[in-house]
């Protein structure tokens, strides 16, 4: 198997649960996002990054994309979590739109469902969603009722396609 580093930024603890359980499946490293510039590119084949969408962004995408060149022979893969389901159009669109045409040919995305944690959030996020969900409930009532409140929907089941990928057994279709 390839020497895999799996590295994740998280506000709320979704990244991180999910990073974890792809290291212990993996017997790889792990490294918090915060130790991002000790990392050794030279020492792995296969680089997974995840990150929570925040406002569509993947929280700390910039930071990996500036690294592709580096990166352009290994593996790449990233994660996004997020509180909408992985078929929602708003989390269609923010895996779309993180990743130019050229980026989205070198790395692999998977979006990974995984919920909300306001008891976790900065108050600044708190604060935004709050303001959010306000504006939700008379117009889109149905994702109101998914963002009100905290909830966790993360599964290692979710990790099968990524997984799979990673170990060079994707299912194409």
């Amino acid at each position: 198997m390839e020497k895999t580093l799996v590295i994740y930024k998280s506000n709320t603890g979704f990244a991180e649960k999910y990073a974890k359980w792809l290291s212990e499946e993996l017997n790889c490293d792990l490294l918090n996002y915060e130790n991002r510039n000790t990392i050794n590119w030279s020492d792995y084949e296969a680089v997974i990054y995840g990150g929570g969408i925040y406002a569509g962004s993947i929280n700390g995408i910039d930071w990996l994309k500036s690294k592709l060149p580096e990166l352009k022979n290994k593996k790449v893969v990233v994660y996004a979590t997020g509180a909408m389901p992985a078929d929602a159009p708003e989390t269609k669109e923010a895996m779309e739109k993180n990743f130019t045409e050229a980026e989205a040919a070198q790395v692999k995305s998977f979006f990974l469902h995984s919920g909300l944690c306001y008891e976790k959030m900065a108050f600044k996020h708190k604060l935004m969603m709050k303001m959010f969900c306000k504006m939700l409930k008379t117009k889109n009532p149905q994702t109101y009722q998914i963002l009100r409140l905290s909830f966790d929907h993360t599964s290692k089941e979710a990790l099968k396609p990524l997984l799979a990928y990673i170990n060079g057994n994707e299912q194409r279709g």
